[in-house]
C-alpha cells in the first residue's frame, strides 16, 4: 500500500471538516426541537468526531507537511468546539444550542 501524500492528507482533513459541519447543522436543526431530535443530533455529532479523529490519526508522518499540520490544527479546533456543544446537550444545559448561527465558528480558521 502506498504512503499517503500530503495532498491526500489535506483531502482527508477536508472530508473530516465536512462531516463536522454536517453535525453542526444537525445540531442547528435540533435546536428547539424534541429531546429525541437533540439525541439524534448528539449521535450524528459524536459519529462525526469519531470519524474525524480516525482520519487525523491515520495521517503518516511522511505526509505531515507544514500545510497539513496547519489545516489539522484548525480542524481539531473546530472539533473541540463541536465537542463542547455536544457536552452541553448531554448536560441538558439551557441554551446549549444557542449561537450556532454565529460566524465565529462556522468557518474553520487557519493559523
Amino acid at each position: 500500500m502506498a504512503e499517503l501524500s500530503s495532498g491526500a492528507a489535506l483531502r482527508q482533513i477536508q472530508n473530516a471538516q465536512a462531516g463536522m459541519k454536517k453535525a453542526r447543522n444537525a445540531l442547528r436543526y435540533a435546536r428547539g426541537g424534541s429531546p429525541e431530535a437533540q439525541q439524534n443530533a448528539l449521535k450524528v455529532g459524536w459519529d462525526s468526531l469519531l470519524n474525524a479523529h480516525r482520519q487525523f490519526a491515520s495521517i503518516p508522518v511522511a505526509a505531515a507537511t507544514e500545510e497539513v499540520m496547519t489545516k489539522q490544527l484548525a480542524a481539531q479546533r473546530y472539533a473541540t468546539s463541536l465537542l463542547v456543544r455536544l457536552r452541553r446537550v448531554v448536560r441538558n444545559e439551557p441554551g446549549a444550542l444557542d449561537g450556532l448561527d454565529t460566524d465565529d465558528e462556522t468557518e474553520i480558521e487557519e493559523y
